[in-house]
Order: structure tokens, then C-alpha cells, then sequence
């Protein structure tokens, strides 16, 4: 797991660490929020796809926005809401960067009304989840949630390249991104 610490030492500060049976995690504690979550909530995004909507964007778009006074310090917060802030922004991140490559895959075309309230109750189940993981698991579980935040990172790469290699068409074509 030493390779883990070195990867995420680029794109972390590692201030605030989770020790989980006496194993850091290699990464802080926000950042455990931020790429667990990720991969979570793309296995979330992927099971459930749920259609875009103005008030799952807005709600999505206010998941982001939870990061401006804690990202930035503006209020006092614990470990529980580093990570919880972080897991909160990474649903509101994969929700965003999935709209395109989504919508090019034809993801959105059956509209499943119960779809998006699966989502939520996965969105809050994980929320859960973690926070159980991190206060009680051992060193197991801390070998996962570091493998989950690799494979989060992983997750959260390839969306960016995706939508990277799709917007210019999109845009070649003046289409809306996820009309």
C-alpha cells in the first residue's frame, strides 16, 4: 500500500488521516470522502442512471457548493465532516461529469421514475456506509476503502477525459450536452 501513499501524496496533503487497525489510509480524510465516494457513486450512477431533471441538477449543483465553506475552512468541522463534505461533493462531481458521456451512450433514453429514488436511498445508504467503515472497521477495511479510493481516482479520471474527448463534438454540433 506504499505506492497508494506515493499516488495520492500528488493530489493530496494527507493532514487529516484515517487510521484503520492501526494503517493510515493514503489519504486525508476529506480525500477519503471525496474518491470512496467516487467510486461509489459511480457504481450508484451506473446501477440506477438516474434522468437528469431540474431538481436532481439543482440538488447535485448544491452538493458541489457544500465545498466552499468547508473545503475553504470557513466554518469548524471534524473528521466525520471532512469526510461526509467530501463524499457529498464527489456525488454532486460524478453526477456532472456523467451528463455527457451518459447522454452519448443513450443512458437517458428509458425514464424510469423509480430510478431516481433508488439513487437517493443508495446516495444515503453509502453516506452511511462509510462513516461505519471508517469508525469501525479494522485493518480490512481499510485495505478496501484504499483499493475504493484508487479505483475512485480511476473513476473520476476517466470522466474527465471523457468529457474531454466529447465536448468539442458537442459543441461542433450545438447541441445541449444531455438533450
Amino acid at each position: 500500500m506504499e505506492w497508494l501513499q506515493e499516488v495520492f501524496g500528488l493530489v493530496c496533503g494527507r493532514r487529516h488521516v484515517w487510521a484503520l487497525g492501526g494503517v493510515d489510509l493514503p489519504f486525508c480524510q476529506r480525500c477519503t470522502g471525496l474518491y470512496v465516494g467516487a467510486a461509489l457513486a459511480m457504481v450508484l450512477y451506473a446501477a440506477f442512471r438516474p434522468r437528469p431533471t431540474y431538481v436532481s441538477l439543482g440538488a447535485h449543483g448544491l452538493l458541489l457548493l457544500v465545498m466552499v465553506p468547508f473545503g475553504y475552512h470557513l466554518v469548524p468541522q471534524n473528521a466525520v465532516l471532512r469526510t461526509l463534505t467530501g463524499q457529498l461533493f464527489s456525488v454532486g462531481l460524478v453526477s456532472y461529469l456523467s451528463l455527457l458521456p451518459a447522454s452519448r451512450l443513450g443512458l437517458f433514453e428509458k425514464e424510469d421514475k423509480g430510478s431516481s429514488w433508488a439513487y437517493a436511498a443508495g446516495v444515503l445508504a453509502s453516506l452511511v456506509i462509510l462513516q461505519a467503515a471508517v469508525h469501525t472497521g479494522g485493518r480490512p477495511a481499510g485495505v478496501v476503502l484504499a483499493w475504493l479510493g484508487f479505483l475512485g481516482l480511476l473513476a473520476l479520471a476517466a470522466l474527465v477525459t471523457a468529457n474531454l474527448a466529447l465536448l468539442p463534438g458537442a459543441i461542433w454540433r450545438g447541441t445541449r450536452p444531455f438533450s
